[in-house]
């Protein structure tokens, strides 16, 4: 991991409330108890996740071209990292829905 990345993760903090996290982990019926410790180390490595996929996602909009990272930004940013080949489904999901968000911004 290079020093930049170190860097970012190292100054996230918990912004993910474990109490949530806790709850739709119970919504799942396979799942009886859930540990006190379980819910705060998921909501990390939902963070650092999240840190990397927009990290790349940056990456891929500076060789767009552009500063700001779109939907097609982060598809692009998916389809190229096999590291979020996982996505690519609710990726195609999201797309046969007709994400209406996109399709009302550009009228």
């Amino acid at each position: 991991m290079d020093s930049d990345m170190e860097s970012t993760y190292s100054r996230i903090s918990t912004h993910f409330p474990p109490a949530k996290i806790k709850k739709i982990m119970q919504t799942d019926e396979d799942i009886g108890k859930v540990s006190q410790a379980t819910p705060v180390i998921a909501g990390r490595a939902l963070e650092l996740f999240v840190a990397l996929l927009v990290s790349r996602a940056g990456e891929t909009a500076k060789e767009q071209g552009t500063r700001r990272i779109t939907a097609d930004t982060l598809r692009e940013t998916i389809a190229r990292d096999e590291k979020f080949d996982f996505l690519r489904d609710a990726d195609a999901e999201g797309e046969a829905e007709g994400e209406p968000e996109a399709d009302a911004q550009e009228q």
